[in-house]
């Protein structure tokens, strides 16, 4: 008696392909509101450079996602990309560098102390993980087309999309981005006095 063993190959073939779909399609998705987190940062960026009340918020939180979902890339290059091992390390070095990008932005936008001792810690890294995308580039230019848009869509762009906010803001002073106006503090009719402002005891009195 003779078994024909072909239905359970099909159907071994048949799984692998359904889960490489489902996988294919969580990337799509993950990458979508990847962007949609861009988009929030750069209109937080917006808003705090013309001064609207909320910017710093919107920026903060866009920030915050980005971190977030970063983290998350830096363990789904693994997973995503078994077939190309320094791919899926480089995916990960640079998830983890755009991490700390991102970071070093948040302070240096915020304007919050320390935030050139952690800006200029992030720069070798950066600088390294900018040099390996671009001889990874160089060497790799054909790959298949999820490796492909993975490659370009959730590395390279988002590479370029923090390098420009860190450009940004050498631009222009943090207080640029920080201006925020307080329709009270600007109709107050006590002038700002140096010494009142000094004045740490609560007796200052303007005759």
């Amino acid at each position: 008696m003779t078994f024909d063993h072909r239905p359970l190959r099909h159907e071994k073939r048949s799984l692998i392909a359904d889960v490489r779909y489902q996988l294919i399609s969580f990337i799509r998705s993950f990458t979508l509101v990847l962007y949609v987190a861009l988009g929030m940062a750069l209109v937080g960026v917006a808003m705090k450079f013309i001064g609207l009340t909320g910017g710093s918020f919107v920026f903060v939180f866009a920030m915050a996602v980005l971190i977030l979902l970063f983290l998350v890339q830096v363990g789904l290059s693994f997973f995503y990309i078994v077939s190309n091992v320094w791919l899926a390390l480089l995916g990960a070095l640079s998830s983890f560098s755009l991490v700390t990008g991102l970071l070093a932005l948040i302070f240096r936008y915020q304007n919050w102390y320390g935030w050139q001792v952690i800006f200029y810690a992030v720069v070798p890294l950066y600088i390294l993980v900018g040099v390996l995308l671009f001889l990874y580039l160089k060497r790799f230019r054909k790959l298949h087309e999820p490796l492909r848009d993975f490659f370009y869509r959730n590395l390279v762009f988002p590479f370029v999309f923090v390098l420009l906010l860190g450009i940004v803001s050498f631009m222009f002073s943090a207080d640029r981005f920080n201006k925020e106006e307080d329709p009270m503090l600007q109709e107050s009719p006590i002038p700002a006095d140096g010494a009142a402002a000094e004045d740490t005891t609560g007796m200052w009195r303007a005759y």
